[in-house]
């Protein structure tokens, strides 16, 4: 989105319910509150604008809306908030070191080729899968804020939840959600591995309750 909107720097103030810098500590203090305003921070070219989700509270985006000097809407972009960053290098460089460890001792698959392949493709996976998960945060964030702007969306843009491509991403995803319950019930809480346990509920959780959301809002925006 790179245009010039008929959208005022001083409509987008108006969105931010808590005005605050985008520090680590100030979103650090944000995970932990459970506050679900919309807080910004406001420059004289640009404004950081963020909300906590209710149930992805830690992976969610900050969106920049820059504005040229008549005070126009030209630009958005987003990018994951720093604790969810660090969130990401805490959950999967020991998840991915567990996993290879583990089966490494147990199984003995050093020259197993064929199985490493698996297990890479595996942790590949999960690293997409987060950021699926960031995606639909964020769309879902920006589609909201797109309403409140009253800006519209070309439709033809608009990918239909159950085309081709949706289908398969779900076709790839549901498994490894599937896979992650079942590594965090019997292989991770089984062995003390709490937080790894915890990370793997959530990313699953989150992925699955936001494409659930994002379905029956479909549907119910389909029978009205």
């Amino acid at each position: 989105m790179k245009e010039t909107l008929e959208i005022t720097k001083k409509e987008v103030e108006q969105l931010i319910e808590l005005e605050e810098e985008s520090t680590l500590l100030n979103h650090f203090l944000n995970v932990f509150s459970r506050d679900f305003r919309a807080k910004g921070e406001i420059k004289s070219d640009r404004i950081k604008l963020w909300r906590q989700g209710f149930w992805n509270m830690t992976v969610y985006p900050i969106f920049i809306l820059e504005f040229n000097e008549e005070n126009h809407l030209i630009n958005i972009t987003d990018r994951l908030n720093p604790i969810g960053k660090i969130f990401n290098v805490i959950i999967f460089l020991p998840l991915t070191f567990f996993i290879i460890n583990h089966l490494i001792n147990d199984s003995g698959f050093t020259t197993n080729w064929i199985f490493i392949s698996l297990l890479l493709i595996f942790i590949i996976g999960l690293v997409l899968f987060a950021r699926m998960v960031y995606n639909f945060e964020k769309q879902n964030q920006l589609d909201k804020i797109f309403e409140l702007l009253e800006i519209e969306v070309d439709e033809r843009k608009i990918e239909r939840e159950w085309s081709i491509k949706k289908v398969i991403t779900r076709i790839f995803l549901y498994p490894i959600c599937i896979g992650l319950i079942l590594l965090a019930i019997f292989l991770f809480f089984p062995n003390d591995e709490i937080i790894l346990g915890i990370g793997s509920l959530s990313i699953a959780g989150m992925y699955l309750f936001a494409d659930i959301k994002i379905l029956l809002g479909k549907k119910t925006t389909g029978n009205n």
